[in-house]
């Protein structure tokens, strides 16, 4: 038997408000952007001067709080407040979950909030079409079961230790990301002299301004690939193209072939120069708002695309007034020997053969960890 099911505000204080010490000069803040909804974890606390406090900065923290996001809550942005964060400030985005200690353990409140019961009933509370959001009193007002305190802290410890297992995954796979990254400085520095994109590439061409449509189309739908279909790590997903009327003359100009470097030129802020390389032999074209740069150099499609993935050339590119295939051929690049940027290419397979293995098994852990929770809260761990 898990445990008779409490109100959250019966076993939890409520936080006074308090916004930062006015006599001093700095504080910790703590927004919705400082937690990591994945590793529930706040990752990047901010040092801000008290004379500019916002006004939604009134929650003053203990090492211990459960933090929760009271914005978008299906995306369960939640955290442990550390003891290195005791005397931070919040905002009031977050409903703030102190515990009794006397009722509940802090690590089998911050377990229960990632649940999937948690997670339904404060979206099913949550009210907003656009940015769906939830009052703290609603979210005070959900249900946890308690069992007694002993059990509480075993099934706390039981999930901690599952947890950081795939904490530890998702570190390896950050390894990964940074040995690439490592790699590409190496390649960087290897270069005897600088040129433009145009030494790198053959040509750069604006895709099809057909309109598309969802599959399958007439006789003539031809595959299209739009900016939603570059992810934002760089990899092309063509699960879900939609679909364009071509005809020979056309597929012939617009077609994508394998090696060819895919740019997104336009759409939002945060999908400027999302970059990615075609890879098989899907019969595709490429659309208005996604430049295709055809390399010289078969291995040069993968340092290339490094290249433009790379958040400072983001930023200088996103600067621009427009961006269209004659000014993204003079953008600066160093130019490494072919040889290096063929092993370069290289190591990137490699690599990426490593993180794939390794995010199968995270997506496995997951599944486990899932598992290992629906049976800790329904009293069968």
């Amino acid at each position: 038997m898990i445990g008779v099911r409490h109100r959250l505000a019966d076993v939890t204080e409520l936080i006074e408000s308090s916004g930062p010490d006015t006599s001093g000069h700095e504080f910790v803040f703590i927004d919705l952007g400082s937690v990591d909804p994945r590793s529930k974890r706040v990752v990047a606390p901010r040092r801000m001067i008290v004379a500019s406090a916002p006004a939604r900065a009134r929650q003053r923290l203990r090492s211990g709080d459960v933090l929760v996001s009271t914005l978008r809550p299906h995306l369960n942005c939640v955290a442990s407040v550390p003891p290195v964060l005791d005397g931070a400030i919040a905002t009031t985005g977050f409903s703030v979950l102190r515990p009794r200690p006397a009722i509940v353990d802090e690590r089998y409140l911050f377990r229960w909030v990632q649940g999937p019961e948690f997670i339904a009933d404060i979206t099913r509370l949550a009210s907003g079409a656009s940015v769906p959001a939830v009052s703290d009193a609603l979210v005070r007002a959900t249900g946890i079961p308690l069992p007694p305190l002993p059990e509480q802290r075993r099934i706390a410890r039981v999930l901690d230790e599952a947890d950081q297992i795939r904490h530890d995954r998702r570190e390896a796979i950050g390894l990964l990301d940074e040995l690439a990254r490592s790699s590409y400085l190496d390649l960087v520095e290897s270069a005897s002299r600088s040129g433009t994109v145009h030494d790198l590439v053959e040509s750069a061409a604006y895709g099809t301004s057909a309109r598309t449509n969802a599959p399958p189309g007439g006789t003539n739908a031809v595959p299209i690939i739009r900016v939603s279909d570059i992810t934002g790590d760089g990899e092309l997903d063509v699960t879900h193209l939609n679909t364009a009327e071509l005809d020979a003359r056309e597929l012939a100009k617009y077609s994508v072939q394998e090696g060819d470097v895919l740019f997104s030129r336009t759409a939002s802020a945060e999908s400027v120069s999302k970059t990615t390389i075609f890879r098989g032999d899907l019969v595709a074209a490429h659309a208005a708002q996604v430049v295709r740069l055809r390399p010289r150099h078969t291995a040069s499609a993968e340092y290339l695309a490094f290249f433009l993935n790379r958040a400072h050339i983001k930023e200088s590119l996103r600067a621009l007034a427009t961006i269209n295939p004659t000014n993204l051929l003079l953008v600066s690049v160093p130019l490494p020997s072919f040889a290096a940027q063929a092993l370069f290419a290289q190591q990137l397979r490699d690599i990426a053969s490593v993180k794939a293995n390794e995010l199968a098994q995270l997506a496995r852990l997951d599944e486990l960890y899932a598992a290992l929770q629906n049976r800790a809260f329904s009293g069968r761990l």
